[in-house]
């Protein structure tokens, strides 16, 4: 394979799953979905004239590659300008489909010499905003505020705070600021009031987590000195394969027959195992599948980030989806996908020649995804679960600018650094370990366990929670995610209250260390995290979701170490046998 083929999905399961893709392919080219597709016939996923119309308005991403090539030339003008002025970081403030792309780029290519350093902020946590200000200078910064709908909440606060942070040095504030957004919002508008640098005015047509392609990925992936025009090139040879009418040789409708066809018969925990060098790609497919599919009682759910196990752990419930780069070190992933093989678990395989394969794998999985709606019979471009926490978060700050404070839970356990809240388990079950033993006794096979932390993303947090979560999947034997909070809310959270009743849901808080003002608000970023960590709370509950949340005061790191061993005490891991 050379670097300008785009890879292919090679799937490799028994027989049984094989048939079930080949009856999925054939359906897909008796109902001549490659070419509805592209001529847009909404009636692929729904029959509703008013909701056909909302689908059309969000397939833009079918040829966005080629509108973004005719206009390259306005990012490169953008980029050689904050460059000869000397800029030498960049901060993105922007959430979900605004921000993972640029943050799968920068992690996955690095910075180019001579180009601006890329910090990705989607966070509320004060601790993790004030940690990336300490690594900037501001007066050599260029601020990217990015958002469809221009009215993110998080992103409209990042902006207040860092505006009034250039502003007081002095600095004119508006070539530190450029825009990425849809025309007409009140974010084009506050740009222009600003006298921002420049406004990139996104297609309409695209919904965020489809935007990979777009200026919301191309901007930042620039301005890291990224080479976007080849980039573009990958996925424009994808465009053309997934162009073909037949679903066998047509790359995206393969995979979206195989997630599809395997996610309707129980294998819908769709589990990456990526080279060390594509790690980050798990972030932004995560919102693609999650959000897409997660909705009226069905969905896919996204596994990234979960290391390799024994085959023992495993459920009947996954697939297994491999991207392998060329020349990484891959000796350890091979080894074990060739155990879990062995043992019957189902294997997609993408074979990358190099990172620019990256832009392939955008629009495969896009269309992918859109493919699977159609088995899901969902419409793959909506989003209907996101706005309940969001109206939570706004009811909840509304009360706090009545009276001053958010309402306070009452625990129902309390330990040391440690309080529990959720619903009350019984007689018996008053202290930490037995309660937290009913608890897990809730998980069946089939279920997921989600780890919502409303924590700083550090090092140090990430290896305590990857410890976790793998004490919880190899105990229960079932699929774990760990998602931070608020950052998980506009990717996995539409699959958690909209998705099928299969989740468990813990959430993590800790104390903030040094609260940060938001300007012109009566919050701080910590309350608001707090207004954000409870709407989502109060979302899964009104969904009768199983949910506990454990808040950890004092040293957060001791304290996830400590209730590491409370949830799954030494002598219960490792069975490989669910807990009765």
């Amino acid at each position: 394979m050379t670097a300008q083929q785009e890879p292919e999905p090679q799937f490799e399961a028994e027989s049984a799953l094989q048939e079930l893709v080949r009856a999925g392919l054939e359906q897909l080219s008796a109902e001549d979905v490659a070419r509805r597709i592209w001529e847009r016939d909404a009636s692929l996923w729904k029959s509703e004239p008013a909701v056909q119309q909302e689908i059309r308005e969000r397939l833009g991403w079918l040829t966005v590659a080629n509108t973004m090539q005719e206009r390259l030339h306005e990012i490169e003008g953008l980029v050689e300008a904050v460059r000869q002025d000397g800029y030498r970081y960049a901060v993105l403030l922007g959430m979900g489909g605004s921000s993972l792309c640029p943050e799968v780029l920068r992690l996955t290519f690095g910075v180019a010499p001579g180009y601006l350093d890329l910090f990705v902020l989607d966070t509320t946590d004060p601790d993790t905003i004030r940690a990336v200000e300490e690594r900037i200078d501001l007066s050599k910064t260029l601020f990217i505020v990015a958002s469809k709908s221009g009215e993110t909440i998080e992103t409209l606060s990042h902006f207040r705070y860092f505006w009034h942070r250039v502003s007081e040095r002095g600095d004119a504030g508006g070539a530190h600021f450029i825009a990425i957004t849809d025309p007409g919002t009140s974010l084009e508008r506050l740009a222009h009031d600003h006298h921002f640098r420049h406004v990139f005015a996104n297609p309409p047509d695209i919904g965020g987590r489809y935007s990979a392609l777009s200026f919301f990925g191309l901007v930042p992936g620039a301005l890291i000195g990224l080479d976007i025009k080849q980039l573009l090139a990958r996925a424009q040879a994808a465009m053309s394969r997934c162009s073909a009418r037949q679903a066998a040789d047509n790359p995206g409708l393969r995979l979206g027959a195989i997630l599809g066809a395997l996610g309707t018969h129980g294998r819908d925990k769709i589990t990456f195992v990526l080279s060390p060098a594509l790690a980050s790609y798990g972030y932004w497919v995560e919102q693609l599948i999650a959000e897409s599919t997660g909705k009226e009682g069905r969905g896919l759910l996204p596994v990234e980030g979960e290391a390799l196990g024994a085959p023992a752990v495993y459920g009947d419930d996954r697939l297994f989806v491999y991207l392998r780069l060329e020349g990484d070190d891959n000796a350890a992933l091979d080894e074990g996908l060739a155990r879990l093989q062995a043992a019957g678990q189902p294997l997609v395989r993408f074979q990358l020649a190099d990172r620019y394969d990256l832009g392939a794998q955008f629009f495969i999985w896009e269309l992918a995804t859109a493919v699977a709606g159609i088995f899901l019979r969902i419409n793959a471009f909506d989003q209907p679960n996101v706005q309940e926490s969001k109206d939570n978060t706004a009811r909840l700050l509304e009360r706090f600018r009545g009276e001053g404070k958010l309402p306070e839970l009452e625990p129902v356990v309390s330990e040391g650094a440690l309080r529990l809240y959720g619903r009350r388990m019984g007689e018996g079950k008053e202290d930490l370990d037995s309660y937290l033993q009913a608890f897990l006794d809730q998980v069946h096979p089939g279920d997921y366990i989600a780890l919502m932390a409303y924590v700083q993303r550090s090092e140090v947090n990430e290896s305590a929670l990857q410890a976790l979560r793998l004490r919880l999947r190899d105990r229960y034997r079932v699929a774990t995610t760990l998602g931070y909070g608020p950052r998980f809310l506009h990717s996995t959270g539409q699959l958690h209250k909209g998705g099928p009743n299969n989740g468990v849901f813990i959430q993590i808080t800790g104390d903030v260390k040094q609260d940060i003002a938001i300007p012109g608000e009566p919050y701080t970023f910590g309350i608001l995290k707090e207004a954000q960590a409870l709407g989502d709370l109060f979302a899964l509950s009104a969904h009768q979701r199983r949910n506990i949340r454990i808040a950890i005061g004092g040293d957060l790191a001791a304290g996830l170490q400590a209730l590491a061993q409370r949830l799954v005490p030494v002598e219960q891991q490792g069975d490989g046998q669910p807990a009765r």
